[in-house]
């Protein structure tokens, strides 16, 4: 390697060193997060609600196959886009140009979505939507590791949880809203991402990183980026973070049936308990993500926060498997809400901790992100496959087991404490 190349890449390293303290990017992150959240949130029942309209006698068959091919689509091009990421060279930086265009992408097929009721034509859209967001996401879970210090991941991973979880709540009562106009919210709620990705691109510019050096990208070099790195701990964290979010999406994915076929509630009324759910899991979730970033940060410990995460989330769908009540719905979202907030605060610090390279972060992280797709893929199969023959009672079991699996899982983590 040349002397050249040496001294660029140092220069290079010394200039994209990460401020010590978060600044002005902490509230971004916030509002970033917070931005995409709430209408994929509120978009989950809309679609739901989309499907009962279309056929009611096959909304949940319907639904697992939408979501199955969403998920997939996501899971794919969150790898592919991660790596581009990483790779790209320009004067707005590496991140910048995906997070903004790839906004775009999603809104214009959420938008199309709501003018057709061709069910081939719903999935290839939902897809697209599915993959536009995987542009946006897989660059923006890279800027926290790129810009923040190590010892501020903590506060930074608890601006993006509270902003995920709070919006996360909004998307609910806002969803819960519409349920009986579920086009309408389609149309719109998805421009809520162009926009918002926007004012983050302005407000936290890239610096220009053309002369950086890049690994080239063949078409082998792009098919290896799907091979997880050979690392345990990041295995783990892999393995981790898929069990408990399939815990949570084995019955999260399918609430508005829930209360409509399971509690027997009418759509109206089960939009309404949607809405209440909502605030009662944002309260939850927000009070437990403001306490544990920073608690992370000032013990220096991330696996122990999010393994009793972990447990107390296998508590929270013990209600839902005892009694077929709202109060119990109710008691699930509080308690889960309070274990996810928990969770969520300090798993992206733990995530950014056990990362094995610095040149592949953003590919790195999408393929950890399939811990956020894949569940995806399997909650709406298997729940869907229980539901329809057996009922919703073992679901909840099943997501109790998942959640603690999750905890054992996450113990043997080195690098991490």
């Amino acid at each position: 390697m040349s002397t050249h190349y040496d001294v660029a890449h140092a220069a290079t390293n010394q200039s994209s060193a990460p401020p010590a303290k978060l600044g002005r990017l902490g509230p971004l992150l916030f509002m970033a997060h917070a931005g995409w959240m709430l209408p994929f949130a509120a978009t989950g029942t809309l679609i739901q609600a989309l499907m009962t309209e279309i056929d009611p006698a096959q909304k949940v068959a319907l639904y697992a196959a939408l979501a199955t091919a969403g998920s997939f689509a996501s899971m794919i091009a969150t790898i592919i886009f991660g790596t581009l990421s990483d790779r790209t060279r320009s004067r707005f930086g590496k991140r910048n140009p995906w997070i903004a265009s790839g906004a775009f992408v999603l809104a214009v097929a959420a938008t199309g979505m709501s003018f057709t009721s061709n069910f081939p034509l719903l999935i290839g859209l939902w897809m697209t939507f599915q993959i536009g967001l995987a542009i946006v996401l897989a660059p923006l879970f890279a800027v926290l590791p790129d810009r923040v210090q190590r010892s501020n991941f903590g506060k930074a991973s608890a601006l993006i949880g509270a902003g995920q979880l709070i919006a996360q709540s909004a998307g609910g009562i806002i969803g819960g809203s519409l349920v009986t106009m579920p086009r309408e919210g389609l149309r719109w709620l998805p421009w809520l991402i162009a926009v918002v990705m926007i004012v983050f691109v302005a407000l936290s510019p890239e610096r220009d990183n053309r002369a950086e050096p890049r690994a080239a990208l063949s078409l082998k070099a792009l098919l290896l980026t799907f091979v997880p790195p050979k690392d345990r701990d990041f295995l783990l964290a892999l393995v981790g973070r898929f069990l408990l979010l399939l815990s949570f999406m084995m019955i999260l994915l399918y609430q508005l049936y829930l209360l409509t076929d399971h509690l027997g509630l009418s759509l109206e009324r089960a939009g309404s308990v949607i809405a209440i759910g909502g605030i009662v899991m944002a309260i939850a979730s927000g009070l437990a993500t403001v306490l544990s970033g920073p608690i992370s940060d000032r013990i220096g410990r991330r696996k122990p926060v999010v393994i009793t995460a972990s447990v107390i989330f296998a508590l929270a769908a013990l209600p839902l498997a005892l009694s077929a009540e709202v109060a119990s719905f109710y008691a699930f979202l509080a308690i889960g809400g309070f274990a996810y907030g928990i969770y969520i605060a300090v798993d992206q610090a733990l995530l950014a901790e056990v990362l094995p390279s610095v040149d592949d972060r953003a590919k790195d992280l999408g393929i950890l992100n399939v811990a956020n797709t894949l569940p995806q893929i399997v909650a709406p199969v298997a729940a869907g496959a229980l539901v329809s023959s057996v009922g919703f009672e073992p679901v909840f079991f099943i997501a109790m087991g998942l959640a603690l699996l999750s905890a054992v899982v996450l113990m043997p983590i080195k690098r991490v404490r």
